[in-house]
C-alpha cells in the first residue's frame, strides 16, 4: 500500500505531520513485545481525538501505542522513550 511507504519515514527530526499521525495504525497486540522499538512519545489533541501514547516500530512498520496499552505492557517490558514527537502542520 502507498500509505505504508509514506508512514515508514513519517517521523523525521522528532516531528510528524498531523495528517500522517491520523493514518498511523494502532498497535493492539504483538507476538513479542520485546521486538517493539520505541520512537517517541506523543501527546496531541485534535478536534475529534486525543493521541496520548507513543510511536513505535514493530518490524518495519510504524504504529501508535496508546498510553493505556503502554501501561498494561509495562509490567512485562520496560519502555525507554527518549524523544518527544512534535506534531506539525496543524490546521
Amino acid at each position: 500500500m502507498e500509505w505504508e511507504k509514506v508512514l515508514r519515514d513519517a517521523v523525521s527530526g522528532n516531528a510528524i505531520k498531523e495528517l500522517h499521525l491520523r493514518k498511523v495504525p494502532t498497535l493492539k497486540t504483538a507476538d513479542d513485545w520485546n521486538k517493539v522499538v520505541e520512537v517517541g512519545l506523543v501527546d496531541h489533541k485534535t478536534k475529534y481525538a486525543h493521541y496520548k501514547g507513543g510511536l513505535v516500530k514493530y518490524g518495519d512498520r510504524l504504529f501508535f501505542a496508546s498510553q493505556d496499552r503502554l501501561d498494561a505492557v509495562a509490567q512485562f517490558r520496560k519502555w525507554n522513550f527518549k524523544a518527544k514527537i512534535k506534531v506539525t502542520d496543524v490546521a
